[in-house]
């Protein structure tokens, strides 16, 4: 492994700005203690910290013992169920109908392919649960002018090196989610979109806003053009 706070890994950790964007879209419900809540890839365990303070039965995962995304894990890891060894390109060990919410933060776009984790995500919720995830907007207007003008988008790792072993490619962001294609595996596996939130905006995004208007309306004329 590389060491700490180099590259590809230390900079790239899940911001607070995304927590919390995770937190709001999770909610206060009237009876928390009643859901079960289930992080992928759960890191130190920040967000299952913050759940479990208003009350949720929380669960965590991890990958690797030696991962790179521990820092200061929490102390609530010790005291509840983290489940070990769990490889989200595996099928996963839970039962069918187990979970009320499944968390994803910054975790699929780490993942060569990302169709098997969205279709057991969908086995193991309870009907009418939901999965939240957080990942890269590859489709913010920066990244696109990054890749118009580059042919590279701006993400963790996304220029691989050959130095990087092949244990440790989900390190780095190698399978970024192209929504278009994310949505309808989701359609596939009966779930929904029901919110699209963003966490932060950025000094480019800001200072790129003039060509909304442009973007919305060639958007309009490819959503026509699809459905004739």
């Amino acid at each position: 492994m590389f060491p700490p706070n180099t590259p590809p890994y230390g900079r790239w950790m899940p911001h607070s700005s995304i927590q919390q964007a995770v937190l709001r879209a999770v909610g206060t419900p009237v009876s928390p203690a009643a859901l079960r809540v289930l992080d992928l890839s759960c890191g130190d365990g920040d967000i299952l910290a913050a759940l479990a303070a208003k009350g949720f039965h929380v669960e965590g995962s991890h990958f690797r013992e030696d991962d790179y995304i521990f820092r200061n894990p929490s102390p609530l890891l010790k005291t509840i169920t983290v489940h070990k060894g769990i490889d989200l390109t595996r099928p996963l060990p839970f039962p069918d109908g187990a979970y009320d919410i499944v968390l994803a933060t910054e975790v699929l776009e780490h993942l060569p392919s990302f169709t098997g984790i969205v279709s057991e995500i969908g086995r193991i919720l309870k009907p009418g649960g939901r999965f939240i995830y957080s990942t890269p907007n590859l489709h913010r207007l920066a990244n696109r002018t990054r890749f118009f003008l580059t042919g590279t988008h701006g993400l963790c790792g996304a220029r691989l090196g050959w130095h990087i072993p092949p244990e440790d490619l989900y390190s780095t962001h190698f399978s970024p989610v192209y929504f278009p294609v994310f949505h309808t595996l989701l359609h596939h596996r009966g779930m929904q979109v029901e919110h699209l939130y963003f966490s932060s905006v950025t000094f480019w995004d800001a200072a790129l806003l003039p060509l909304y208007p442009l973007l919305a309306a060639a958007t309009a004329w490819e959503i026509l053009h699809f459905i004739k």
